[in-house]
């Protein structure tokens, strides 16, 4: 490595633990890979994935530039049927290319492509999955035109050389967040979203982090009984999973 990219790789990585949330991970993130591997788009995407059904939820895209949001939104609307969606189940960091995962041209040929990204004359993607210790965290993905090229095996490099770095920095700020939110009593909970007494107990079980077979046996109750109030939670309280039921909670 030449003495001025190891200087800046240094920058890079110091600019990132210098992060102290989520707020100020993101921007800093895409503008400063952006001077090691330049881009025309970049996208962070937040994950989080369920402890119970082990599902990957992916949150609001960050971009850069921010005119590339409605983009990555629809993205997330075919992110079922695409073809790297493994990555947001890959436990570890995962470095790939769209222009050497697909042979020759084919990546052209794809729904997210032709219905997403060809307006915005992308011709080659570089993706990370951002993961520490087993916790996927988020996606990470880089867009280049076909003027500017396809990624090289050195933009490859580049990005493995930081998805410790990364992935520590991306960690750190999640939990700083989460401990600097202010957690919601559960009386506030049951009055806000008008729970049952025993929709209320379930709640403060799963708040505590009870799964369902310990929630069988503190409330002696079937397991029919348990999946119907927990349908009426996920109503009620307007979320879809175990995960968006204990971050009410804070």
């Amino acid at each position: 490595m030449e003495t001025n990219d190891f200087l800046l790789y240094n920058e890079v990585v110091y600019r990132l633990h210098a992060c102290q949330s989520m707020e100020a991970f993101k921007p800093t993130l895409l503008s400063q890979v952006k001077l090691l591997i330049p881009y025309a788009y970049g996208t962070f995407i937040p994950i989080h994935t369920d402890p119970e059904t082990q599902q990957a939820a992916h949150g609001e895209p960050y971009c850069l530039p921010r005119s590339f949001t409605p983009m990555e939104e629809k993205w997330l609307q075919m992110a079922d049927r695409g073809y790297s969606l493994w990555m947001s189940y890959a436990p570890e960091p995962t470095v790939t290319r769209d222009s050497e995962l697909l042979a020759g041209d084919s990546r052209f040929d794809t729904p997210s492509y032709r219905h997403i990204y060809q307006d915005w004359r992308v011709y080659d993607c570089l993706q990370m999955t951002i993961a520490l210790a087993g916790r996927t965290m988020g996606r990470l993905a880089f867009y280049r035109t076909r003027a500017e090229g396809a990624f090289t095996d050195q933009d490859v490099f580049a990005l493995r050389a930081l998805a410790n770095h990364i992935g520590l920095a991306c960690a750190r700020c999640l939990q700083q967040e989460g401990a600097g939110s202010a957690k919601r009593p559960l009386a506030e909970l049951i009055e806000a979203y008008g729970l049952t007494r025993r929709e209320g107990e379930i709640l403060g079980l799963i708040l505590r982090d009870q799964n369902n077979e310990e929630i069988l046996a503190r409330l002696t109750i079937s397991r029919n009984t348990l999946l119907k109030h927990l349908q009426n939670l996920y109503r009620k309280c307007g979320v879809s999973s175990r995960w968006d039921l204990r971050k009410l909670g804070g």
